[in-house]
């Protein structure tokens, strides 16, 4: 205190200031992180650097340290897309100083209005309030389940950092990588990373978490993998809530830790690693099939090997679209001298937010359901990936299906409750428009109805379940605040009529089109708000009230095999209607339906500034598509007629259906 008393007004306002960045910098250094400990690491060095500054030049002098921040928070920039937080920080302190200044020079009216200035910064850039919900939406109130479970951890017991791995209820083994991953473990601090985690690439281990029904008989498994962040922060355990529930609907769950190929500050591996998290995973299933096989097990014949849904969030979405390729193959594509042998039965793939352009092989599968859930507010993966995965889909049945949901407000980091409400680290996350944002609670509400139902209908056939699934919906949250699901979905087996992918228009072996009154029509490809190709083309419409268009069937296309009608439609308008009318050989009208068309239309907010959000996502809001479903009541049709409101539309997949 004696040494605080000799200061004058503008070296106690530095240094209070100072310490003030210290700490604020310390406790928000966002994807620097060193582990458990990174606020005491960063708050020691920004400490040292004034001290040793102080000793130096013997002045109170906040410069140093507001520079060592500003290196701090420049290092992560790139994660950020503007300097603009930077300025914003720099604004925060100076505001800061001029407040504590004016306070200890008695200046009431300087005081008032720096202390304004301050509060408002404040609240504009550093609010993390989301939407406030109350939690009775009926729309999301999923069912409790009426069984027990147990739950298990597995690994090799040699776990540096985490309790329940280093002693774990079945003991695993590790796995040598060497031939799957690139030959360097990582871009730069190999060793540091090896002595963080105590092995190196020949000695992946595998460790996980899995849940249990209690009860006879086998139960389902849906295995998770985590996607990509800080390592230190583990992210494996950040789907608890699925696991627990899922469990009490007579289903296992399995979530498995692959930390160990996360990012740090050292940096990542750019999407090299995700043919190894891929591989990783389809032997993480071989050892927990020998746990069930092991009569000595508490999992023994617990597992039902011939129901297995595999899922992944992020990075690990893509993963598992990999992992069901290599299931099937004999060889691994990047090394001939890796052999495979797993062909596991899975049934379907669920997707949360996933990555599809850090592995160049672009996969296609065939006859597997699919589901992909995506949140309109994910400013980490801007874009709707599912949609790319589910278009390489070829289901020849309509036993299988695949599904895009995009759910308005969820962000990208909700569905793991390991990495927090945001989708960035300080300082991007001072540009996140947070009141957009649904709370974490609702988003994964909504993300269990839609797993629930999925699981439902693919290994179950609940036809409930499929309609949940197909349906689009506007719900209200409170005050006339409403939101939106969108649903594309697409049925196996289907008799394409239009799916827009080749450079012809109007005609192709199954229809032809015919067009009226149309001012506008064009064959575009299509992108994705952050201007990636999303591998899919439709046509773009400008009607009147008096436009049309018509499907013409030819001869060679039997309708009378099919019971629905199926196409995509993207509308920006609330009272868009469509009619269709079936048209029969003699041009006779025998049949119609009127529908009122969802507005798919959701504008892009995520960013505070509005020219931000531009600038990051290219636009301010996407293309989105939902699918509509007419049965098919006569089909003596050869001819299909449409009719909308004026507007401009998006069409794609016009299909007969079974």
């Amino acid at each position: 205190m004696i040494f605080f008393k000799k200061l004058n007004n503008y070296e106690k306002s530095i240094l209070l200031s100072t310490l003030f960045i210290i700490v604020f910098t310390s406790l928000n250094t966002g994807y620097l992180n060193f582990g458990n400990y990174s606020f005491l690491l960063v708050l020691i060095i920004l400490s040292g650097i004034y001290f040793l500054a102080y000793r130096a030049i013997n002045l109170i002098s906040f410069s140093p340290v507001y520079f060592s921040s500003l290196f701090v928070l420049i290092y992560i920039q790139s994660t950020v897309y503007s300097s603009i937080p930077i300025y914003i920080f720099s604004l925060f302190v100076i505001i800061l100083f001029l407040s504590i200044l004016f306070l200890f020079k008695k200046t009431l009216a300087k005081s008032l209005l720096s202390l304004l200035s301050f509060v408002i910064i404040f609240y504009i850039f550093f609010s993390e309030d989301q939407l406030e919900i109350k939690e009775s939406i009926k729309l999301f109130e999923n069912p409790e389940g009426s069984l027990k479970y147990s739950h298990y951890t597995y690994s090799t017991g040699k776990d540096k950092y985490r309790e329940e791995y280093k002693n774990p209820d079945f003991i695993s083994y590790n796995l040598d990588a060497s031939k799957i991953l690139e030959p360097k473990w990582n871009q730069s601090k190999i060793k540091w990373r090896e002595r963080y985690w105590g092995f190196n690439k020949e000695n992946l281990p595998l460790n996980g978490r899995i849940w249990v029904p209690e009860g006879d008989g086998k139960f389902p498994i849906i295995s998770i993998i985590h996607g990509n962040h800080s390592m230190q922060e583990h992210s494996d355990d950040g789907y608890d809530y699925i696991g627990e529930w899922l469990s009490q609907h007579g289903f296992i769950f399995n979530s498995l830790d692959q930390n160990f190929l996360n990012g740090s500050w050292t940096g990542d591996f750019r999407g090299k690693e995700m043919t190894t998290r891929a591989w990783h995973f389809l032997e993480n299933l071989k050892y927990l099939e020998k746990l069930n096989s092991d009569s000595s097990s508490a999992l023994f014949n617990k597992i039902d090997f011939e129901n297995i849904i595999v899922m992944g969030h992020s990075r690990g979405g893509e993963a598992v679209n990999i992992a069901a390729k290599f299931n099937n193959l004999q060889t691994y594509p990047d090394n001939g001298n890796v052999l495979f042998d797993y062909n596991f039965s899975i049934k379907g793939i669920i997707t949360l937010a996933p990555t599809d352009y850090r592995y160049f092989r672009n996969y296609k599968l065939k006859n597997i359901n699919y589901l992909s859930i995506q949140g309109s507010m994910d400013s980490d993966e801007d874009s709707f990936f599912g949609i790319r995965q589910a278009n390489r889909i070829d289901n020849e049945s309509n036993s299988f299906s695949d599904f895009n949901i995009l759910i308005e407000g969820a962000n990208h980091s909700q569905f793991n409750t390991s990495w927090g409400q945001h989708d960035f680290g300080f300082p991007g996350k001072l540009l996140v428009n947070n009141s957009n944002i649904l709370p974490g609670w609702l988003q994964r509400k909504i993300l269990k109805k839609y797993v629930y139902n999925f699981l439902e209908y693919t290994l179950k056939g609940n036809p409930k379940s499929l309609e949940i699934l197909k349906k689009s919906e506007n719900y209200t949250l409170q005050d006339n605040i409403s939101k939106k699901i969108i649903s594309r979905s697409k049925v196996g087996g289907s008799k394409v009529l239009f799916d827009f992918e080749g450079d012809e228009l109007s005609f192709n072996k199954n229809a032809k089109l015919e067009f009226s009154d149309i001012s506008k029509i064009k064959l575009d490809q299509l992108k994705f708000r952050g201007g990636k190709n999303q591998q899919n083309s439709a046509i773009k419409i400008n009607v009147s009230d008096s436009s049309e268009f018509i499907i013409d069937i030819l001869d060679d296309t039997n309708v009378y095999y099919y019971n629905f009608l199926s196409f995509d439609v993207s509308n920006e308008q609330d009272t868009a209607k469509l009619e269709i009318s079936f048209i029969d050989k003699n041009s006779k009208v025998i049949g119609s339906k009127k529908l009122k068309l969802f507005n798919t239309k959701i504008d892009l907010n995520n960013l505070k500034l509005n020219y931000l959000t531009e600038e990051r996502f290219k636009k301010r809001n996407d293309i989105n598509f939902s699918t509509y479903y007419i049965d098919l009541e006569n089909k003596d049709f050869k001819s299909i007629l449409f009719k909308f409101n004026k507007g401009n539309y998006y069409l794609d997949n016009f299909s007969l259906n079974f």
